[in-house]
């Protein structure tokens, strides 16, 4: 009787199924696409709103009032920041009411200044329901 010896053989086959049916899913290990769909989350907000709508009047070249949206540093200078404007934080995780990031969206009576974005239209009720969203998750950094 002869005995076979199950050597590297088995497992080699085994690993180069695995990176077939890898390859064959499209894993590629590459970031997710960006979504057109703007969520509550700072990456989305940032590329929907911050970059396109505020960056242009706060961004590292331009920052009026001392704060700057840009890809990168919008959370550092907006969550639990205070405003140089009124007694809020700009951002108060938790509590979008009571952010005035909100209140200078919204255009509220008792704002410096006008309704945010300057010079553009105002953003769309959903694009600040979204942003409230994210606010009264806690604002995270993500």
């Amino acid at each position: 009787m002869t005995t076979r010896r199950h050597g590297p053989r088995p497992l080699l086959h085994l690993v180069a199924a695995l990176l077939a049916v890898t390859a064959c899913r499209g894993d590629s290990g590459t970031a997710p696409e960006e979504t057109d769909t703007l969520l509550p989350t700072l990456s989305s907000i940032q590329t929907h709103v911050f970059t396109p709508s505020c960056a242009g009047h706060h961004g590292p070249s331009l920052a009026e009032a001392d704060l700057d949206l840009s890809a990168g540093r919008s959370f550092a200078n907006l969550v639990n920041v205070p405003s140089i404007q009124v007694e809020l934080s700009l951002v108060t995780p938790g509590d979008a009411e009571n952010s005035y990031l909100i209140h200078k969206m919204d255009g509220r009576p008792g704002i410096v200044g006008g309704q945010m974005p300057i010079g553009r239209l105002p953003l769309g009720a959903e694009e600040i329901a979204v942003i409230r969203q994210w606010i009264d998750a806690g604002a995270r950094n993500n």
